[in-house]
């Protein structure tokens, strides 16, 4: 599977719109990062790159075989709506439930902009998942005019 690969921008902005690995606040302001310089440089490989919502649909309708987790609590997504045929392990429980995450697919880690979808990567990361797993949050998903169903 192709993967997409972003500039460093790109996750910086992402990471610090999140609040990093806290919640899902945005709180940093991203005219404070470094980003001018870094532009150019691609992510490296072992980070998370954020999800592309117009993409990911696509490989989605195209049948394409992708885990999608949501690590949002239970009471997000009765109020936001979240993708078709996501599986809901919110961050809190992630780490008790690592093995219900398959390791043969690609995985796409989600939340309400970021933050947590972050730190549920690095989590996956620590314990052995492979590339590629990307973040992304329902809001942009929802911004792009991409669909979402009710639990």
């Amino acid at each position: 599977m192709k993967r997409f690969l972003s500039f460093l921008t790109v996750s910086v902005m992402v990471l610090a719109a999140c609040g990093g690995g806290g919640g899902d606040s945005a709180s940093a302001d991203p005219a404070a990062e470094p980003h001018e310089a870094a532009a150019h440089e691609p992510v490296a490989v072992s980070e998370a790159t954020p999800v592309d919502p117009v993409a990911l649909q696509a490989k989605l309708a195209a049948g394409e075989d992708i885990y999608l987790l949501d690590v949002r609590r239970p009471e997000e997504l009765e109020e936001h709506g979240m993708i078709a045929g996501a599986v809901n392990i919110p961050i809190d429980d992630l780490e008790g439930r690592i093995a219900d995450v398959p390791k043969d697919k690609p995985i796409v880690v989600y939340c309400m902009r970021g933050g947590r979808a972050s730190r549920g990567a690095a989590m996956l990361r620590e314990n052995g998942y492979a590339e590629p797993i990307e973040i992304g949050g329902i809001t942009e998903w929802k911004e792009k005019g991409q669909p979402t169903v009710q639990p």
